[in-house]
């Protein structure tokens, strides 16, 4: 299953928080409509994300648990196209941030974390980690035992030099100038980043609509071709 929060801030029209992964997932489901998959895959726009986690949290709260076991792993995209950007996965292997208390790391976040990393790497793009800490729609599906990952281009914080020096952009700004304020407008974007990490949740969608045995153990399907994961 894949998420992004469709509301904004009443500031401004949020089309980086978060119009960048509502419109990404939007155009992965549209491609994967064309391709025969191994497992049911399921995308969501949730509602009242900047009210509280409301429509993400009243979802999975919804659910039997049956039908949360179905659930293999979530993928969470927010805020993946940010101007001053640097390129961040939710770090589940705790290498960079430790969680804070109460926040639970289910098994086979890591390995989610893994395969987004994996596709930096082939694509030679520098990576690094964004705190595990439940701030975004995951919340609810770590809270029941989910594996959950995600991407995250980065919001308030001011960019380092040794950041600038990675990733390029502006020493001392934010990574997004625009956060909840009524300039993240469709100029509020940085047209790299918003590709490569469209591509990066297609590519982790058809992964795991083939197969989920890296997170969960469930033997699947290989994805067609020859490609190898780095």
């Amino acid at each position: 299953m894949a998420g992004a929060h469709l509301d904004s801030v009443l500031a401004g029209p949020g089309i980086n928080d978060n119009g960048s992964g509502s419109a990404s997932i939007l155009e992965v489901a549209e491609q994967l409509a064309h391709v025969k998959l191994q497992n049911t895959v399921r995308f969501a726009w949730w509602g009242a994300e900047e009210s509280g986690l409301v429509g993400s949290t009243n979802y999975v709260n919804g659910l039997s648990q049956a039908q949360k076991d179905r659930i293999a792993l979530y993928l969470n995209f927010d805020m993946v196209g940010s101007p001053n950007y640097i390129f961040m996965t939710q770090d589940a292997d705790q290498s960079s941030f430790t969680p804070p208390v109460g926040v639970n790391v289910p098994d086979g976040s890591i390995e989610i974390e893994d395969l987004f990393e994996s596709f930096y790497t082939l694509r030679g793009e520098p990576y690094d980690d964004a705190a595990f800490d439940g701030r975004s729609d995951y919340q609810a599906f770590i809270v029941n035992d989910i594996p959950a990952g995600g991407l995250f281009t980065g919001a308030e914080v001011q960019k380092t030099a040794e950041q600038q020096s990675i990733w390029g952009g502006t020493v001392g700004a934010q990574f997004d100038p625009c956060y909840h304020a009524a300039c993240d407008t469709f100029a509020n974007n940085n047209n790299h980043a918003l590709a490569t990490n469209a591509d990066l949740i297609g590519f982790a969608m058809l992964t795991y609509a083939y197969s989920t045995q890296s997170v969960n153990g469930v033997p699947g399907k290989t994805v067609p071709g020859s490609f190898t994961i780095p």
